[in-house]
């Protein structure tokens, strides 16, 4: 009777033991997770130093390919009063899109219209030489003289820019779609403002979060910077139509 009383003994403290083992890592793994996850608190810089390589993790732990930079379309727009040009200030317009959307889990694409024309766009710019991009950054508008401005005919800009690189069909590629960003700034410029729009010009704003272990903070890791393109002068006429929706969208997101 003995010896089974002792066999059994031994069993219920190695219970008892691996009881105590897992309860301890239960709990030391539950503060270290609340360490990284809850605002931060003294204990914090400890924590990761001792167990940061261990239970640290980026924003693509959720999402393998999520997007490491923020983007977002901002024009600014021209027109005239007494006869001299005033500009506008700068007008995010894909913040102003996607407040159409926001808490809605599975959203519409077509807000998301500027986001994916700037990644067209800058997929564009991207395919032509260093030289080439720092012209099409500068004005597409020439003056005509007597006071006079216009747009730079598309024949004469495409052979100044395709002189600046390789690849003509780029270059036409690019022209095409800053053509579409100025009909789009245009019509979103005139129902934002209600003018007579003369001349647009746009910009992509670059914005990256903090890295997950940095998220609560209230400094950037890394400055917001702009991609500026310069002033171009449109001169077909829009549609009413598209107007009438633009100052829909305005109305209803913009508070104008």
């Amino acid at each position: 009777m003995t010896a089974p009383s002792h066999s059994k003994s031994r069993a219920r403290l190695g219970q008892t033991i691996a009881a105590i083992a897992t309860l301890a890592i239960l709990l030391g793994y539950g503060f270290v997770s609340a360490t990284f996850t809850l605002p931060p608190t003294p204990a914090r810089p400890v924590v990761a130093d001792a167990f940061g390589p261990y239970f640290s993790q980026r924003w693509n732990v959720f999402a393998p390919n999520i997007l490491r930079t923020n983007r977002e379309l901002q024009i600014q727009v021209q027109w005239r009063e007494d006869g001299e040009l005033v500009h506008s200030d700068w007008v995010d317009v894909t913040d102003i899109e996607f407040a159409a959307v926001r808490g809605i889990p599975m959203p519409s694409r077509i807000q998301k219209s500027s986001f994916n024309a700037t990644q067209t766009y800058l997929t564009r710019y991207n395919a032509l030489s260093d030289d080439q991009r720092e012209r099409v950054r500068d004005t597409f508008i020439q003056a005509l003289g007597d006071g006079e401005f216009g747009p730079i005919p598309d024949p004469e800009l495409v052979d100044e820019i395709d002189a600046l690189g390789e690849s003509r069909a780029s270059v036409i590629r690019f022209i095409r779609y800053d053509y579409m960003l100025m009909r789009f700034a245009d019509a979103f410029g005139t129902a934002y403002f209600d003018r007579d729009i003369e001349r647009v010009r746009w910009r992509v704003q670059f914005e990256r979060p903090n890295d997950f272990l940095h998220r609560f903070d209230e400094t950037p890791q890394v400055d917001t910077t702009h991609l500026t393109f310069g002033w171009r002068q449109p001169t077909a006429d829009i549609d009413p139509a598209i107007l009438a929706v633009y100052d829909d969208v305005i109305q209803r997101y913009a508070g104008e």
